[in-house]
């Protein structure tokens, strides 16, 4: 299944409601439409069924358990791309971001991350 095109089509769908801090969640409808495209992509009926309930059900839970993003960011899904050495230099001589730790991290220890 290609990762990038699932991220494409749940970046492309409109939110109904969201909510960030301890309990985030992005919700979208659940429709006929909506499940048209997710299914296109390889997301069947079950999977979207997991995650919400016959009117709506939450993206943000889907993406991330179902293991199709590896980052949420300015409104966005985000796969990274592969580990290179610019990435580990950055974060060796403390020049990176949190998140090129955190990515780093993942490479070096994806059973802690459940990958």
């Amino acid at each position: 299944m290609n990762k990038q095109a699932v991220l494409d089509v749940l970046n492309s769908l409109e939110v109904v409601e969201t909510n960030g801090g301890d309990s985030p969640y992005i919700i979208v409808e659940n429709n006929e439409d909506v499940r048209k495209k997710l299914n296109a992509v390889g997301i069947t009926n079950e999977v979207i069924n997991q995650y919400g309930y016959d009117d709506a059900f939450d993206v943000l839970s889907l993406a991330f358990a179902e293991g199709y993003t590896d980052y949420y960011e300015k409104g966005m899904f985000v796969l990274w791309g592969p580990i290179d050495e610019e990435l580990r230099n950055r974060v060796r001589n403390g020049e990176g971001t949190a998140t090129d730790a955190e990515r780093l991290l993942r490479a070096l220890e994806p059973e802690v991350f459940g990958q």
